[in-house]
């Protein structure tokens, strides 16, 4: 991920931020709870989802969400 889609994600999380009336690091960490909550799932779609992610490691926020950009972009 490059300097400009970070800044992209920032500016997302930023917006989010605003939107729900908290900060930005608030907005990190509730993400940041759910991914936890995900990683964790017996679903088999969820399994399937961070087995496919594009990451070795645990993938940051800002990887999620830049990756979930890009997918829903590619489907709408």
């Amino acid at each position: 991920m490059n300097d400009k889609n970070t800044y992209s994600v920032d500016k997302y999380l930023e917006i989010i931020a605003e939107k729900e009336g908290i900060t930005k690091e608030e907005v990190q960490q509730e993400i940041g709870r759910a991914v936890s909550i995900a990683l964790k799932s017996p679903d088999p779609k969820m399994q399937r989802f961070w087995t496919d992610f594009p990451c070795d490691d645990t993938p940051t926020i800002e990887e999620i969400i830049y990756h979930l950009a890009e997918k829903f972009a590619k489907e709408s």
